[in-house]
């Protein structure tokens, strides 16, 4: 219950503060000369070792469409070990992301692509990741000999996909940059194949994202209109 609070907590005031700068905004916007495209990167990507890259295309009036993708690149080192020699390796994780929203402008500001919007969104990711694990040993009371077996590396993926719906503003300054600051947040499910036996988690903020029901989404992309 906390945790919904919580969260409820985030969309009231992130709500607030984006109809807050629409409102300054509006007080001295005039029509900009029209420009139909725009491409911006999200931050906060890079927080998950991703860079995400959106176009977004003006289509008709109050509408535009935006193509979300983004490639994800991570690593860490890891020494494995065997028969007590230690071997340096580095576990890997890998993917990407795709991602479609219908943008409707229910507020217009100075340009096509400015003012309050609302809309749906679809996302599918698929993440690799490459786990390096030590080498073991078996006792085998028959023989009363030990069998080693050497480092190995675990391969597997987590395949996502997300729908949901989104209520932002996106401002255009002296028509050229853009800042689009979002909230929402949607359903999702997840497809893990990774064995029930490995439980590390070494790229936990990437593997806790393996989980099915609602999830919220919230942040802001900085860019250009052209």
């Amino acid at each position: 219950m906390f945790l919904i609070s919580r969260f409820l907590k985030t969309i009231v005031l992130s709500s607030l503060l984006i109809i807050s700068a629409y409102k300054a905004q509006a007080q001295f916007d005039d029509e900009l000369q029209a420009k139909k495209n725009c491409f911006k990167f999200t931050p906060q990507g890079f927080f998950v070792s991703t860079f995400m890259l959106s176009y977004e295309r003006y289509i008709a009036s109050g509408i535009s469409l935006q193509i979300t993708g983004g490639l994800l690149s991570a690593q860490k080192n890891y020494d494995t070990n065997y028969n007590g020699t230690a071997y340096k390796d580095k576990d890997k994780a890998s993917g990407g992301l795709v991602e479609g929203m219908l943008k409707y402008y229910f507020l217009r500001g100075r340009s096509h692509m400015s003012g309050l919007y609302a809309g749906p969104y679809y996302k599918y990711s698929k993440n690799d990741f490459v786990i390096n694990r030590d080498g073991t040993s078996t006792y085998d009371p028959i023989t009363s000999q030990y069998t080693s077996m050497p480092p190995s590396q675990m391969k597997y993926s987590i395949t996502t996909g997300e729908f949901g719906a989104v209520f932002g503003y996106q401002v255009v300054i002296k028509n050229s940059f853009v800042m689009d600051m979002f909230v929402g947040g949607g359903v999702k499910s997840s497809d893990n194949n990774s064995p029930a036996t490995y439980t590390d988690e070494r790229f936990w903020i990437l593997e806790s994202q393996d989980y099915s029901g609602v999830v919220p989404k919230a942040g802001f992309r900085l860019g250009f209109v052209f």
